[in-house]
């Protein structure tokens, strides 16, 4: 398993980088590649306990989100309306083939890819944008590489014993220690906004981090599988692989508009 995630990420983190430093069309279609195909997983795990994800508008819905962010926003409220107003006129044509659980699954499938990713391209397009994005990638990687190793060696309290059997609180603790570390030390390399930010930023990464890995544990654990696929050798699918940049990626973001560009 190791072996598979170190093959995995010698390929894939050079790819990253070289989307992040391009920035534009480029890392927007990777991004919206990426939103696609965790919309499929999720209408997947949606499938395991009888919810009927409507795929076609919630594909729909997730590009949305990635497109607007592309175009530089302001239809964020158009793009939520749309994806609404398809998933009503499903249900309303097929009734009672499809549900309000169904309809919901449509709705929220989208919004947790689409809208959630899409703020790496907003966060690309800020003033330097591209050490921010290289900020949040290194600091969700370094949580969870932090997070099991300490885990394995010194992990023997559970944190979430019915979600993730696997995860302790050591290792919580070593994740989120390792997210400030890596932050800090990014910040005294390449220091773009006052030092005090970077430790903030990383605490949050690796707190919000290991939660989007607890809650896509709990989509898994309610359809009863393992992995949300097998595309990505040693971590399994789209969703096991980025399902902590969903909250790192808004929650920086958010800080970096809040407390930085203001």
């Amino acid at each position: 398993m190791l072996l598979y995630r170190v093959f995995s990420a010698i390929i894939g983190i050079p790819l990253a980088l070289f989307a992040v430093w391009r920035g534009g069309f480029l890392l927007s279609a990777i991004i919206l590649v990426i939103a696609i195909l965790g919309v499929l997983e999720m209408g997947r795990l949606w499938k395991k306990v009888g919810i009927r994800m409507w795929i076609p508008g919630a594909v729909v819905g997730s590009a949305f989100y990635v497109v607007d962010a592309h175009t530089g926003g302001g239809f964020l409220g158009a793009a939520l309306f749309l994806t609404l107003a398809a998933g009503a006129v499903y249900l309303i044509s097929v009734y009672p083939a499809f549900s309000f659980a169904d309809m919901a699954a449509t709705i929220f499938s989208p919004i947790y890819t689409g809208w959630l990713l899409a703020h790496l391209i907003d966060l690309r397009q800020l003033p330097g944008g591209f050490h921010f994005v290289l900020l949040v990638l290194a600091v969700t990687w370094s949580t969870d590489t932090f997070a099991y190793f300490v885990g394995i060696n010194l992990g023997k309290h559970k944190l979430a014993p019915v979600l993730s059997p696997g995860k302790s609180v050591e290792g919580a603790v070593g994740g989120a220690l390792g997210s400030i570390i890596i932050a800090l030390a990014i910040g005294l390399l390449y220091n773009s906004m006052p030092l005090l930010h970077y430790p903030v930023i990383g605490l949050l990464a690796g707190i919000t981090g290991q939660a989007g890995d607890l809650l896509e544990s709990a989509f898994k654990r309610m359809s009863g599988v393992k992995d949300s696929g097998n595309l990505i050798p040693g971590h399994g699918g789209i969703l096991d692989r980025f399902d902590s940049l969903f909250l790192t990626g808004p929650v920086v973001y958010y800080y970096v508009k809040l407390f930085i560009m203001n």
